[in-house]
């Protein structure tokens, strides 16, 4: 008996724990088809472009080397700071200390051989003024002289480039700044014949950063230089940094098919945390409102049901009677709900940003014509047009439960509404 009045009880439980969660929900009674509301709230709106790109340091020297030879000294590490003409490394000058002596010999006897071709001119030139010596044969003392001269030139220059070469080896910073990147170890062969070999990479001032940024061709409209950035890294992902437009390089560069365009976003790091090659991930600030009144994104685009209908049509109906008359030319004049018609705030408004706004007034439903502020995606800033007002904490609808609502919605992707509401007026 207790066993048949466990499982008596058991099925009761079930029962009723079942009907629990598979109860109807409770439809509102304006118009029969239930509804989701959402209130008015003041926010923070910004509408952005979001884009990926790497950090850099605002201005990056490479330090190679013109001369060969072996690496002898390497006097700098990574992230070392270093001032403009500091040496930084030093290569074997062995050899180019003997091309100095060596090219230092050879400007000695060409200035010699001047020496003695000047003298042998003026020796011979008392004799040629008595006639003793042909002008043919006087002339090979002057060409000597002159010969002797582009000798010693020419020695002159091979010693200045015996010099330079050797002050080459000293190899010195060319900026200041920091060293964030060394290729170079002692004892290392660099040969400077085909390539300049790049030894260090110096950062002029990691306080200073640009991001360069890839921006999709649909988006690169709306960017400007002058645009306020923001922009977060994996590092720091709790952290968001700011910045600015400061270039848009106009050469495509064609990613997966897709044509992208390079904005440098220039940002300051006085911390030291941002560090160059990290992948920033940014938002180019195209739109921002501060304290607006705004709705979920879903209110401007509902889907229509039969209810909804019938409002419109009643106050298509409406508005005919008003204008007079038989062919409603007066309605048609006015070209839409009250308030977004011509000669007041709605017709100086983009047909693209206009939507209306449902809720239940005195249980009945009513429209409000609205048109689209900045959005995020998320929120969408609410202007009223004409004699409408929003205020925060009023209620609208933002889905119709209702399997008999109207596509494709309340509102077209272009912001107007319906295609198959044309002929009604609105």
């Amino acid at each position: 008996m207790k066993n048949k009045l466990l499982i008596l009880l058991i099925v009761v439980v079930t029962a009723g724990a079942a009907w629990f969660w598979l109860r109807p929900e409770p439809v509102a009674k304006a118009g029969g088809p239930g509804y989701e509301f959402a209130m008015v709230e003041r926010k923070n709106v910004q509408n952005l472009v979001s884009a990926t790109g790497t950090l850099a340091a605002r201005e990056i020297v490479e330090v190679g080397t013109q001369v060969s030879g072996t690496i002898q000294k390497v006097l700098v590490d990574f992230n070392d700071t270093v001032e403009e003409g500091q040496l930084i490394s030093l290569i074997d000058t062995s050899v180019l200390d003997a091309q100095v002596k060596s090219s230092e010999a050879d400007l000695l006897r060409a200035e010699a051989q001047l020496k003695k071709a000047t003298i042998d001119l003026d020796r011979f030139k008392p004799v040629h003024e008595r006639g003793f010596l042909s002008d043919n044969d006087f002339v090979t003392y002057e060409i000597a002289v002159q010969i002797a001269e582009a000798g010693v030139l020419s020695a002159e220059a091979a010693l200045d480039r015996s010099r330079r070469n050797r002050q080459f080896a000293e190899i010195r910073a060319p900026i200041s700044g920091v060293v964030i990147d060394r290729n170079v170890e002692p004892g290392q062969t660099v040969a400077a014949s085909l390539n300049t070999p790049r030894l260090f990479t110096i950062a002029r001032d990691l306080s200073e950063m640009e991001i360069q940024a890839n921006v999709d061709e649909s988006d690169i409209g709306q960017i400007v230089v002058g645009q306020g950035v923001k922009f977060t890294v994996a590092a720091y992902p709790d952290d968001s940094f700011s910045g600015t437009v400061d270039a848009i390089h106009l050469q495509p560069e064609v990613i997966q098919n897709v044509v992208n365009y390079t904005v440098v976003v220039e940002t300051r790091n006085p911390t030291g945390k941002l560090l160059p090659g990290m992948t920033a991930t940014v938002d180019f600030i195209v739109a921002a409102v501060d304290d607006a009144l705004t709705l979920p994104a879903a209110a401007f685009n509902l889907k229509l049901n039969e209810a909804m209908i019938a409002v419109l049509q009643e106050r298509r109906a409406q508005r005919t009677a008003q204008a007079g008359g038989a062919g409603g030319e007066g309605a048609r004049m006015s070209g839409g709900p009250p308030g977004v018609g011509s000669g007041g705030t709605g017709g100086a408004a983009n047909r693209r940003d206009m939507a209306m706004l449902w809720f239940l007034k005195d249980g009945k439903l009513d429209f409000m014509p609205v048109r689209r502020g900045v959005s995020d995606g998320v929120s969408t800033e609410a202007l009223p047009l004409r004699d409408a007002v929003i205020e925060e904490g009023m209620t609208f609808i933002t889905k119709v439960n209702n399997a008999t609502a109207l596509a494709p919605g309340g509102a077209t992707s272009q912001g107007g509404p319906p295609s198959g509401l044309r002929r009604l007026g609105f």
